[in-house]
């Protein structure tokens, strides 16, 4: 077990013990510590950020959320985190693996911020920068290689985010929501229930999907009034996956000779739906995540459809429930924008911890209830709410219970294409048993995503960015 050089001189130089465990090359450190029972209040996680003055580093417990008000508030000024790319290219650029990431700031020369709740342990283990190995350290040795570190507390642990949330949320119950957690003590969630009225152009589909007569040649009408809408569409239609041997070269030929009508429909009324949600367009759940996200889910949702028996889903349905169980978070954007922008903060350097206990901390709700409001809100499917409802639960037998299950094995296999939102990818047993759903279904579907990333991703890039005018 050989460490970085860099690494290697700094460890001998402090004199202090320690001893190095190998793992795996293609386990990272948490999955180590878990397989390895290792308290999580013993492992160490490193934070790069970065200041007006320039870089440094916060370490804290894999067992706690990093609270960045908090951790600013003890820096005394505003800070930002560093993003994986610019993370990965400074442990690089010292010698280290850039997904190994010791916490070792002097080497680096810049400052440290180290968690005061790591002092009480006995024993501390951190990333070597080998990707392979870990340091383990007595608690003591490690207190007194960061002594001259600025201690405090920034971090909270997971099991203290307890606070109990409603199945059900309305605009009567949301400001019972408050946040218990929140730095910014703000009761602002009561302002979810100012949203925009349902445009009448999302009226217009919702009528057509109530109404059994209409036609393909109505969904071209429609389309054809929003330009970057009847875009998608084509972009949509070219995807190897419809099997079309043509060009898609017009609106018309996507709609009458390519597209199943429902899957049409249901993009044209998902992206019309954002549209009228004002939302940042970066950030790990800012729009242009969320709508990548939606589009890569319902295909792989409309993948698996194709194994199912027929009648147990409605295709369309089952598209619109994948493309629209995020949706959530727009709400959440547009509504309160302050504490979105913030949330945005607190996933950047929390990406070990599940999503649903960052949100529940940060804004004191979670967005599939707040999506699920808004699809009843504004009348949805029963079904389109179901799936947003319990697109996390793995245990779901409620009514249409398909539609979820469909959306929850979707974003399990999102972790394929760099976007999973699951902190446990593993395949649900339940709602696989449910379906009739292989594993060797579910991984033919990934290879045909895979194959239609370059379709894909161009419908990703045509944003439904919502009119300031």
């Amino acid at each position: 077990m050989n460490l970085p050089d860099s690494v290697q001189s700094f460890l001998d130089r402090q004199q202090l013990p320690y001893r190095l465990i190998a793992y795996p090359p293609n386990q990272t450190m948490e999955q180590t510590r878990q397989k390895l029972a290792l308290s999580a209040r013993q492992a160490v996680r490193t934070v790069l950020l970065k200041s007006a003055d320039g870089l440094l580093m916060a370490i804290l417990p894999y067992s706690h959320i990093l609270d960045f008000a908090m951790l600013c508030q003890l820096w005394g000024s505003e800070l930002q985190p560093l993003h994986g790319a610019e993370t990965t290219n400074f442990f690089q650029t010292h010698g280290c693996k850039g997904y190994s990431r010791p916490p070792l700031a002097t080497l680096f020369n810049i400052p440290l911020l180290v968690d005061s709740s790591l002092m009480y342990e006995a024993e501390i283990y951190f990333e070597s920068g080998t990707g392979d190995t870990m340091v383990r350290m007595e608690g003591e040795d490690f207190g007194k290689l960061f002594a001259q570190a600025r201690w405090g507390q920034f971090a909270i642990p997971l099991e203290n985010l307890d606070f109990h949330l409603t199945k059900q949320v309305s605009a009567r119950n949301l400001t019972g929501l408050t946040n218990r957690y929140t730095p910014l003590k703000s009761a602002n969630l009561e302002h979810i229930v100012d949203l925009p009225d349902i445009s009448p152009a999302v009226q217009k589909m919702l009528a057509l999907y109530a109404n059994p007569e209409s036609s393909a040649h109505d969904l071209v009408k429609l389309a054809a009034r929003n330009a970057s809408s009847a875009a998608r569409l084509v972009y949509w239609a070219r995807v190897p996956l419809h099997g079309f041997r043509g060009t898609v070269d017009s609106l018309e030929t996507a709609i009458e000779d390519v597209l199943p009508p429902d899957n049409a429909l249901a993009l044209l009324l998902g992206s019309s739906m954002a549209e009228q949600f004002h939302v940042p367009i970066e950030g790990a759940v800012g729009l242009q995540s969320i709508w990548r996200h939606s589009v890569y889910c319902a295909a792989l949702v409309s993948e698996l459809v194709k194994n199912l028996p027929q009648p147990l889903v409605n295709p369309g349905l089952a598209y619109l429930g994948g493309l629209l169980h995020d949706f959530g978070y727009l709400v959440l954007g547009h509504a309160l924008p302050a504490q979105f922008f913030l949330l945005n903060r607190f996933l950047d350097v929390n990406r070990h911890v599940p999503i649903n206990d960052v949100e529940r901390y940060v804004m004191g709700v979670e967005h599939w209830q707040i999506g699920a409001w808004l699809m009843q809100s504004w009348n949805l499917p029963e079904e389109v709410i179901a799936a947003t409802r319990w697109h996390h639960n793995e245990d779901s037998t409620h009514l249409h219970a398909e539609y979820s299950n469909l959306v929850l094995i979707a974003n399990r296999l999102l972790h394929y294409f760099g976007l999973g939102e699951e902190h446990n990818n593993r395949l649900p047993a339940l709602a696989m048993f449910m379906l009739g759903i292989t594993r060797e279904q579910a991984m033919a579907a990934v290879n045909q995503i895979h194959a239609c990333t370059t379709e894909l991703d161009n419908l990703c890039a045509v944003l439904p960015v919502a009119d300031e005018t």
